[in-house]
């Protein structure tokens, strides 16, 4: 699972690091071009996030909603994953799995895995009852429970603009959920088990991976190999044995789920892609819009409404969230800073 990636910050803007200039003025020097690698990987890795982002989140709609069984679909998509990556890696050279695989490497992602699994499969039920909207609002309120933990477990100070952003967050939030026309208590309960347990899986693989001498790749490969059993037992306990029978009826979710697998895989090589050449705040303003074109999508294919007070919350959240994140950037490199100080002294 990935974190948000709201902690992104950066002295230029978007458009400065993608290469756009001002425009405005005129120098008496001339700005260096970027390097042709970078023209190449904000060509051929923003278009490939955006559409990555979008078709996955999508497909996991069409998914929840047409096959409504989400531990069967999550297995199906972690093996799928796992695939992609071994081959992607052996034959394409796209991810990185250099270091040899130990037993001693999947121990400490047993509980980690056990919890990526629900909160995953929490996900897909949260979208069989809610829009497209709402997932992403839920998400960015996540972020405020995230921020609460750090506060009263961990003693992290915040600073006055960082409060301002999260409470521009709650505000949007508060003003989405007040007037949603699509809500639905059992949809927003499946969402709210869905972000607690976003939260707890943000603390506990920080720890988790920390300590792991593996790839990013490797990780994600013991991750979804551990998922696997996880995933089959949830599959007997919740009574989806039979989605078996289903799946030889419907065949065409065999094609939506390895697609969405490899959607994901694509997601995660172009986010890491970008962030070795751009700045990160480029790279969240390029999810951001991500989000805002499944959002436009998904009111026009599963027919979702949403009324203008929900798109002026919608929109608050998302702002807030990424203004937190530009404070959380400053507060790391602050902090750095100090540590940096300290050590040389």
């Amino acid at each position: 699972m990935k974190a948000t990636g709201t902690g992104a910050d950066t002295n230029k803007s978007s458009a400065e690091i993608v290469g756009g200039g001002t425009g405005g003025e005129t120098c008496n020097h001339t700005e260096p071009k970027k390097p042709p690698t970078a023209v190449a990987a904000a060509a051929i890795f923003f278009p490939c996030l955006i559409v990555c982002s979008v078709g996955m989140i999508l497909l996991n709609k069409t998914l929840s909603v047409s096959f409504p069984h989400p531990n069967t679909i999550l297995g199906l998509q972690n093996g799928a994953s796992v695939v992609y990556l071994l081959v992607g890696s052996r034959f394409l050279d796209a991810f990185d799995l250099s270091v040899p695989f130990r037993l001693s490497q999947f121990r400490p992602f047993v509980f980690p895995t056990f919890n990526w699994v629900v909160m995953l499969a929490l996900s897909l039920k949260m979208l069989q009852y809610n829009s497209v909207a709402t997932m992403v609002m839920f998400k960015t309120l996540g972020t405020i429970l995230t921020c609460a933990v750090e506060i009263f477990y961990f003693g992290v100070r915040y600073s006055r603009n960082a409060k301002v952003a999260l409470g521009v967050l709650a505000l949007g939030s508060a003003i989405y959920a007040g007037t949603d026309v699509g809500y639905s208590s059992t949809g927003y309960f499946w969402a709210t088990l869905q972000i607690l347990s976003w939260v707890l899986q943000t603390f506990v693989e920080k720890i988790a991976t920390v300590d792991s001498e593996q790839t990013k790749a490797g990780v994600a490969v013991i991750r979804n190999i551990l998922s696997l059993p996880v995933v089959a037992f949830l599959i007997v306990v919740s009574g989806e044995a039979g989605a078996v029978r289903e799946l030889l009826v419907q065949q065409q979710i065999w094609g939506q789920v390895a697609l969405s697998s490899f959607l994901g895989c694509g997601l995660g090589l172009s986010t890491s892609a970008l962030y070795k050449t751009f700045a990160p705040t480029a790279v969240v303003v390029a999810n951001n819009v991500g989000k805002c074109i499944s959002i436009v999508l998904g009111c026009i294919i599963f027919n979702d409404i949403l009324i203008p007070t929900q798109i002026i919350g919608l929109m608050l959240s998302l702002a807030g969230s990424f203004w937190y994140g530009q404070e959380e950037k400053k507060r790391l490199e602050e902090k750095k800073d100090e540590a940096d100080h300290d050590s040389a002294v």
